[in-house]
């Protein structure tokens, strides 16, 4: 089902960038060739002489990587050039340093050269291309001991070095961009033979591919691997284990690319990265990552903003988009491989029903104008440890997968937010809107806002009290660095038996200090009337709302303090 989508997608978009010639976006290769990020480039006169230094051509650095060129490449991995050495893969006329320079970062002599110039034989036979033949004299006369003078040496080695492509002098484009080059490779893909077989795609019989594309998930990954005897049977060896044809693992793999690149398509959360797309173009299929991802920019916002104030009154931007069906895929590495993490079908209706019910769950009154009104998956994850290297790797998956299928809450998101909050003291926004969201869905909870004046629970009662004693206590002693908060919040919600007999004892000094006093006095005292006793311990349930009604009831007494404090300079200016 997945390989099956992948291909859709790729027929789509492949259909799309040729019906639309103006269309940069999507940038689809045909078979044998692939959308590969250019690091430097050789610039070469027609003798193959080596023309001033390799060019930097990765454009501007942002914050965590390179704006690097994208360029249709000859890509080898389709057609297994080299099936019998996976350690000596060449690809034609583009590659990593070593195959280029005959040297690695480690400066290693003759690395993969020989490989490399081997299969322009191969592949060129007698051309007389004004581009081979200057590449082709270039690898005869390089000299690789000099790679390592070379500008930029390590840079070209390093990881962001990327590859490297030829510059003929006096063209425009690249060598392997070249008409002639690119005919010369297609014409080569066309005669390579495969063992051919049922393909598990269509039930047909086709080329079956010997192996599955590697994505850059460390030192590459591929989502079907047969990498250990272990996993073989029936004396069949890597592909022949689950035979897809050539053309299907090409229009898969190089879908399952596109999305990786995508800006708008593709969100790594923790350990997972999720992907997603629409069986056909709709203005959606690009919204989910700005939604699951909160947009810093202003634009970005209003736009979300506008897409999910849709979605929770159940509106879509274009009703017939609602049965296009939407696919979401999550991949984590795991051991050389790509693991499964989930996968999610479902109409584009559905889709915005679950968000919306999302934020609704998540809805809360913000305690200032900076809390963000739809939070991001990253946001929420973020308030569970107190390091984004601490934040639990199975989390975001974990997450997502309710997001999108509308199951449960992870505990584990409920835990993590409590156990913060134990630590800190600290009940903000996102905290608060956590523990309401998965204690309305997990637990069938009702909490209304801004505040519950008729929630008669004992654990939610118990919240309010604690949050007109602190401001009784701030009243009375003014803006102080420590607060009952600080000491007894975690003892407040876990033990309150143990806590509250001396906080109300405590309390009638600060009334009495205060100014106005005899206002936290008669909250306290309205509170009190449907408390029926303190209990010894709450579970964590009654935990997570009693900080909940902590958030509530502190909210409301800032907001009746600045009532209180506009009336006195009305009167004032009166």
């Amino acid at each position: 089902m997945i390989l099956q989508s992948l291909i859709t997608l790729y027929d789509r978009l492949y259909k799309e960038q040729h019906e639309d010639s103006e269309n940069e976006g999507a940038k689809i290769p045909p078979l044998g060739f692939s959308m590969e990020k250019l690091g430097f480039c050789i610039n070469i006169d027609r003798n193959g002489n080596l023309i001033g230094n390799p060019e930097d051509i990765r454009g501007e650095k942002s914050a965590q990587s390179y704006k690097y060129r994208l360029s249709e490449v000859p890509y080898s991995n389709h057609v297994n050039v080299r099936s019998n050495n996976s350690s000596t893969t060449p690809n034609f006329m583009v590659d990593r340093a070593d195959y280029i320079f005959g040297m690695s970062g480690a400066s290693r002599k003759n690395v993969h050269q020989n490989s490399f110039r081997e299969l322009i034989d191969e592949v060129c036979g007698n051309s007389q291309d004004e581009g081979v033949l200057a590449v082709k004299s270039f690898l005869r006369k390089w000299d690789p001991s000099k790679s390592t003078s070379l500008p930029y040496w390590q840079e070209i080695c390093g990881k962001d070095g990327k590859w490297v492509a030829f510059k003929l002098e006096g063209d425009r484009g690249l060598v392997h961009e070249r008409p002639e080059v690119q005919k010369l490779w297609e014409n080569f893909v066309g005669r390579k033979e495969y063992r051919r077989g049922i393909s598990l795609i269509d039930g047909l019989t086709h080329p079956i591919q010997n192996k599955y594309a590697q994505f850059s998930f460390g030192a590459g990954a591929s989502l079907v691997s047969f990498n250990k005897a272990a996993y073989e049977s029936y004396g069949k060896s890597r592909g022949e284990n689950a035979p897809i044809s050539v053309e299907a693992e090409f229009k898969s793999s190089t879908a399952l690319k596109y999305l990786f690149r995508s800006e708008t398509q593709c969100l790594r959360i923790g350990d997972a990265t999720t992907v997603f797309w629409t069986e056909k173009k709709t203005p959606v299929e690009p919204f989910l990552g700005k939604i699951i991802n909160h947009p810093r920019s202003e634009d970005g916002i209003e736009s979300v903003q506008k897409f999910l104030e849709a979605a929770k009154k159940g509106f879509l931007p274009n009703a017939k988009d609602g049965e296009v069906k939407f696919y979401i895929l999550g991949l984590a590495l795991n051991q050389g491989r790509l693991a499964l993490r989930f996968w999610y079908v479902c109409s584009v209706e559905e889709l915005m029903r679950r968000l919306g019910n999302h934020f609704k769950h998540l809805e809360i009154d913000k305690s200032s104008e900076r809390d963000i009104e739809y939070p991001g998956v990253w946001d929420l994850l973020k308030e569970t440890a107190r390091e984004t290297k601490d934040i639990s790797p199975v989390l975001g998956g974990a997450l997502m997968r309710a997001i999108l299928t509308g199951a449960p809450y992870p505990m584990s998101l409920y835990h993590g937010v409590m156990g913060r909050i134990g630590a800190d003291g600290r009940i903000n926004y996102l905290r608060a809107s956590i523990l309401k969201a998965v204690l309305e869905r997990n637990f069938n909870k009702e909490i209304r806002m801004p505040l519950d004046t008729k929630n008669l629970e004992t654990a939610y009662l118990l919240g309010r009290l604690f949050a007109v004693l602190e401001k009784a206590q701030q009243d009375a002693l003014g803006n102080i660095n420590t607060t009952i908060r600080d000491s007894f919040f975690s003892a407040a919600a876990s033990t309150p038996g143990s806590v509250f007999p001396r906080l109300l004892q405590l309390s009638q000094h600060h009334i009495k200090k205060a100014e106005y006093g005899l206002i936290s006095d008669k909250r306290i005292g309205e509170i009190m009337e449907n408390i029926k006793g303190f209990p010894p311990l709450m579970d964590l349930k009654d935990q997570g709302l009693f900080a909940i009604a902590y958030y509530q009831q502190r909210n409301e007494n800032y907001r009746k303090k600045e009532t209180a404090t506009e009336g006195e300079n009305n009167e004032q200016a009166d």
